[in-house]
């Protein structure tokens, strides 16, 4: 296991001038207290970080980092503070932060219909403010970075694509938006298949009223083009196959050339229910990881949400081809979708990071809550408790999984020389520490994200004194609401105004409980 947050280095001589003599701004914090596994209380007191530019030039204790002291524009105490690197929130969906508590707890398959009712009114500015509100909340609670997998009700839409990297280009996290792609529901089918008739609803005439998938191919390659490494590399994007039962094998090859040709990552959802893996073995005859990794889809680079409903041999396959499973633990439990062998994951080596998953089924962006309930929710009577996941490794995921999910795993995860500067500092005062005894429990088990401070992404300050200090946040949610009030935007409300949506949920829960309850595939 890496350490979170230190690498110790003090830099003097031909290097530290080599770095210095460029005109990149340089930022200090002073005196902090950096997260270290290998030390005795678990910190490191009284330690400097440098930044130049974007990225960390040296740590150190105090007072040793050989620099010219001309070259620095900014000083911040890190006096009674925690440094650790910044959270990755590999899995969420901006546009659900307008979404939060609209619908009661239902299966994946269920709640996803009310999504789609067409009474919501959605624009590009709405999109924008959408993306901000996740950002704001994910950056006040210690997340630096999110990989957004971007559904939206028009499907690759470029207008909405575009306002949401304008939000995060705003706001100063780093962002990586795969932005959804389909073109099937095998699920549908499946019904069809046993005779059930779905009649005319936004999600079930979804294909037809969006562009042709050739259209939409074009689409997202130009938003690549377009916005792929934009401010320094802060801005990235990747390829987002909605998943496996959503994209057909044209579809998936597509995907993966457009991945090759950018050099980027690929991002889907894959076997996240019961239902989903017996339909997957239905119409593809054979399990969901099997077929992706038939397809080429497994490889560094590709990070795949929740995959909960796996096969005998799955976990190896996710091993050894170096993909990333992003673990969603409260929405696998909001909408009942199962639970993730996270043990066992990490004890066949598979590389783990953690999401919150959209506002629509969590209902929040803040990390912390995904910490202390993966802390929490795999600690089974009938699992050794020595397998039960430390505080340790759950941090890791947090920080290096999340990297790797970005493919950035040799620039985040740590604060050390040569990393990108994506860091928080944290009240080591405030309620969840006092009294301090091991911070790694503290941050799992403790933080909610209130004690964050200060926040740093790509060396800016983006956070201070618990405050964004990039927009007007009052000025954004005094926008929303007077949006909200204005154009009737209540989704819970327009389930009973759209017609079929009832009918269609009837449909889809009868399909559902004959395949699993009669073991029908």
């Amino acid at each position: 296991m890496h350490s979170i947050g230190y690498l110790q280095q003090s830099v003097h001589g031909d290097h530290c001038a080599n770095e210095i003599t460029n005109s990149q701004p340089q930022l200090l914090i002073r005196g902090c207290n950096l997260l270290s596994p290998h030390a005795q209380t678990r910190l490191l007191y009284n330690q400097d970080i440098l930044v130049a530019g974007t990225r960390i030039q040296a740590v150190g204790p105090s007072g040793t980092l050989d620099c010219n002291p001309f070259r620095i524009e900014r000083i911040i105490s890190g006096e009674g503070l925690i440094a650790m690197a910044g959270l990755v929130n590999a899995h969420t969906h901006s546009l659900e932060n307008m979404l939060k508590a609209t619908s009661p707890s239902l299966p994946l398959e269920l709640w996803l219909v009310p999504l789609f009712v067409d009474t919501v009114k959605w624009s590009p500015r709405f999109v924008y403010l959408s993306a901000l509100l996740g950002a704001i909340e994910m950056l006040k609670t210690g997340t630096t970075a999110v990989l957004d997998h971007l559904w939206t009700v028009a499907g690759v839409d470029p207008e909405y694509l575009n306002a949401t990297m304008q939000a995060y280009n705003d706001v100063g996290i780093r962002a990586a938006v795969a932005p959804a792609i389909e073109d099937q529901d095998l699920v549908l089918e499946a019904g069809i298949r046993r005779g059930l008739a779905f009649p005319s609803h936004p999600f079930i005439d979804r294909f037809a009223h969006w562009p042709a998938i050739d259209a939409q191919v074009r689409a997202l390659e130009q938003f690549i083009a377009t916005w792929h490494n934009a401010d320094d590399g802060r801005l990235r994007c990747l390829v987002g196959p909605s998943g496996i039962h959503w994209c057909s094998p044209a579809l998936l090859q597509s995907c993966l050339e457009l991945s090759e040709r950018y050099q980027t990552g690929i991002h889907l959802h894959a076997v996240e229910t019961e239902l989903q893996a017996a339909i997957i073995h239905e119409m593809l005859g054979q399990g969901g990881i099997a077929y992706l990794d038939k397809m080429g889809v497994l490889k560094r680079g590709t990070s795949l949400a929740h995959a909960i409903w796996l096969d005998q041999g799955d976990l190896e396959l996710l091993a050894g081809s170096a993909t990333t499973v992003v673990h969603n633990p409260i929405s696998n439990l909001r909408l009942g979708s199962g639970r993730f062998p996270l043990a066992e994951a990490f004890n066949h080596g598979v590389s783990v990071a953690l999401g919150s998953d959209g506002s629509a089924s969590n209902d929040t962006q803040n990390m912390f809550g995904v910490l202390k309930l993966t802390g929490l929710v795999h600690n089974q009577p009938d699992k050794d408790y020595k397998k039960w996941p430390h505080p340790d490794e759950i941090l890791d995921a947090a920080t290096h999984g999340g990297a790797r999910a970005l493919d950035m795993a040799a620039e985040l995860g740590d604060i050390a020389p040569g990393k990108l500067a994506d860091f928080v500092l944290l009240d080591m005062n405030a309620a969840p520490f006092l009294p301090l005894r091991d911070p790694y429990l503290h941050l799992v088990y403790c933080e909610n994200g209130g004690s964050v401070n200060t926040v740093v992404v790509n060396g800016k300050v983006v956070v201070e004194q618990g405050l964004v200090t990039t927009v007007d946040e009052q000025e954004i949610h005094q926008e929303i609401r007077h949006y909200c009030a204005t154009h009737g935007f209540n989704p819970a409300e327009s389930i009973d105004i759209t017609p079929n949506t009832n009918e269609v949920l009837t449909l889809l829960d009868r399909l559902r409980r004959h395949i699993l309850e009669n073991g029908d595939v």
